[in-house]
């Protein structure tokens, strides 16, 4: 079950679950099933979306990737994922996100990093029209 949550839970959640220095960027989080946190930030004709998830239920977050995209599927996301996380990618793919890049951007605190971009147009899920 998705759940909105407030941001101080989804902050020290996203902290908790492997992206240590999240600064939250203004986004709504959304929990599910206790293991897993989406942050949306809503950005100039698309969602940004983020995921951290307790590593002992990732074998389910496929299951949480439907639950978000239930919610959101019907906008263009871009998937903001660190670099040291390739593995995301794959998981990304599975759930409509295509045409990987490497972008350096702006975080909060105004430092320049790498993160792997995908993106995934309105509709698309594992690479189909609903």
């Amino acid at each position: 079950m998705l759940t909105e949550i407030d941001a101080l839970t989804g902050q020290d959640l996203m902290r908790l679950w492997g992206v240590e220095g999240w600064t939250d960027p203004g986004a709504k989080y959304f929990l599910w099933n206790g293991c897993c946190v989406f942050a949306l930030v809503t950005q100039d004709g698309f969602f940004d979306i983020h995921i951290a998830m307790s590593r002992t239920k990732r074998s389910e977050c496929r299951k949480a990737g439907k639950e978000i995209l239930r919610l959101f599927g019907m906008n263009k996301l871009r998937a903001v994922i660190l670099t040291d996380r390739p593995h995301v990618c794959n998981y990304a793919s599975r759930m409509g996100f295509g045409k990987l890049t490497k972008e350096r951007l702006t975080t909060v605190e105004g430092r320049h990093s790498d993160f792997f971009i995908m993106w995934r147009e309105p509709g698309e899920y594992d690479g189909r029209s609903n």
